[in-house]
């Protein structure tokens, strides 16, 4: 029988690959970009960006927990993009992406608390 800790681990390790999944969808076309109204000419100010920010965080562990944390929580859920992407029949659903990072990474922060 597993642990309430081994299952709560199992359970981020499903989140973070179907998180990893959705971007690896994302055919790198930006047309996202200039569609997001808290881009001002930065591309981690987009959903491509912050999708590459959490893919390299989570495949390599590059950047703080903090810088992405920023990243993600400054969209502002409009869904622009995912509107974009559905025009363009890819099937990316990056706002949801994003939602489910949050989600991701408030786990982490509970199961780092309990240890």
């Amino acid at each position: 029988m597993k642990t309430d800790n081994t299952q709560e681990t199992d359970s981020i390790k499903e989140m973070e690959t179907e998180i990893l999944n959705n971007i690896q969808t994302c055919i790198n076309c930006r047309m996202c970009v200039p569609m997001c109204p808290t881009y001002e000419g930065w591309i981690t100010q987009s959903a491509f960006g912050r999708l590459a920010a959490i893919n390299l965080h989570l495949k390599y562990g590059l950047g703080s927990i903090e810088e992405l944390s920023r990243l993600i929580f400054s969209c502002a859920n409009c869904r622009r993009c995912q509107e974009r992407c559905k025009m363009l029949s890819t099937n990316v659903t990056p706002t949801d992406t994003i939602i489910k990072t949050r989600q991701l990474l408030a786990r982490k922060a509970q199961e780092w608390g309990r240890n």
